[in-house]
């Protein structure tokens, strides 16, 4: 079944890639990355185009998209290769807090939606690769005072957080879906430790250290310990933004590579004219589609009841669309020679953007795995 958009659907597609090519061209990625990986004028612009607004309800500051209008969305800023967090931001934490407690979404999430907050979901921990309920992070009381300890990984965004919605464990093993609580605790509390670095695609995260940090309990999100849920559907949607990017990369890397191909002359012709180069960018328009018919498979699954199921079939679209990226973009690089490696030229970005999203949200082969455990 091929996703056919409606018009309001169309529009939104055509707006943001009109609204790309003119604000974020290549030079301009590679400006941002240079001073850090973050602009916040960009920022702001996204937010003043709507599209940090994408997926949230109106009375949550946002526009009432649904999971399509997302993916075109991210569709485009993954053909533009932009770096700044959107899907980390204003997916993955702004539906954990709309789902957590709505009452406290409705607070918070206009200021998220206007750019004037960026809120980071700290759940991800070593090992667990894509297991939500992984959770070893401690949310203890102890004398009347509730302590966070723990460390979470990879966030996306975590450098310019102002807030975190952290996850810890106040009851229960390492790995019970019962027993999670989230906590909305500021960036700069004592005791919160940011350890920033730079990923191999030039966006920015932080790796986050806990030492016994003292929550007050009107930071928790929700009911204590049931907040499995609200991740579970945050998850669900980050992971049709991710693949919904990854597709936009792999998208502009095919076209890219093609053009080069009708360009780039050998012994007097174009060598898009050898047999054996045009069968290898078939093969990468290929996995293109599987990708494109992947993301609509994710789409459908979104619907499905048994939340077990879902979790399977957004895993094994994330693992077989990461499994395409690297594929497109070692094609891609492998076809330009070595100018596909140089910093000054664009398909190197994108080999190293599909890496990045490729790793987020769980890996290609842990998540087969996964998926294989799974029943």
């Amino acid at each position: 079944m091929t996703f056919e958009p409606t018009e309001d659907q169309a529009m939104l597609r055509d707006s943001v890639t009109r609204c790309l090519d003119q604000t974020y061209t290549f030079d301009t990625r590679r400006a941002v990355t240079a001073r850090g990986g973050f602009d916040a004028a960009q920022w702001r612009s996204f937010a003043d185009m709507g599209w940090l607004a994408a997926a949230l309800p109106e009375d949550m500051g946002g526009i009432g998209g649904a999971a399509e209008e997302l993916a075109l969305l991210h569709e485009g800023l993954g053909r533009a290769l932009v770096v700044e967090p959107v899907a980390a931001v204003a997916t993955l934490a702004a539906q954990a807090l709309r789902h957590a407690d709505p009452a406290r979404a409705r607070d918070e999430l206009p200021a998220l939606a206007a750019g004037d907050r960026l809120l980071v979901l700290a759940h991800h921990e070593a090992g667990a690769a894509g297991a939500l309920s992984q959770v070893a992070a401690k949310a203890e009381t102890s004398g009347g005072v509730l302590r966070l300890s723990g460390v979470k990984l990879l966030l996306p965004g975590g450098p310019q957080a102002d807030a975190f919605l952290i996850s810890a464990r106040e009851h229960g093993a390492v790995d019970d879906e019962d027993g999670i609580s989230l906590f909305l605790v500021p960036a700069n509390t004592p005791g919160l430790m940011r350890r920033n670095y730079r990923l191999i695609d030039g966006s920015t995260a932080c790796d986050l250290h806990l030492d016994k940090v003292v929550v007050d309990a009107s930071m928790r999100v929700g009911a204590p310990g049931r907040a499995f849920t609200a991740l579970d559907d945050a998850h669900a949607l980050a992971t049709i933004a991710t693949l919904a990017e990854a597709l936009g990369v792999m998208d502009r890397a095919l076209h890219t590579t093609r053009d080069y191909l009708l360009e780039r002359r050998q012994f007097g012709v174009a060598i898009a004219s050898f047999q054996a180069l045009r069968h290898r960018i078939a093969d990468m328009a290929i996995a293109l589609e599987q990708s494109r018919a992947m993301l609509q498979h994710a789409l459908r699954s979104l619907h499905v009841t048994d939340r077990a199921a879902r979790r399977r079939e957004l895993m094994l679209a994330k693992a077989l669309v990461g499994r395409c990226g690297r594929f497109v973009g070692a094609q891609a690089i492998q076809l330009h020679g070595g100018i596909g490696m140089t910093d000054e030229y664009v398909i190197g970005h994108c080999f190293k953007r599909l890496m990045v999203l490729d790793q987020w949200l769980g890996d290609t082969e842990t998540l087969w795995a996964r998926a294989a455990e799974t029943p």
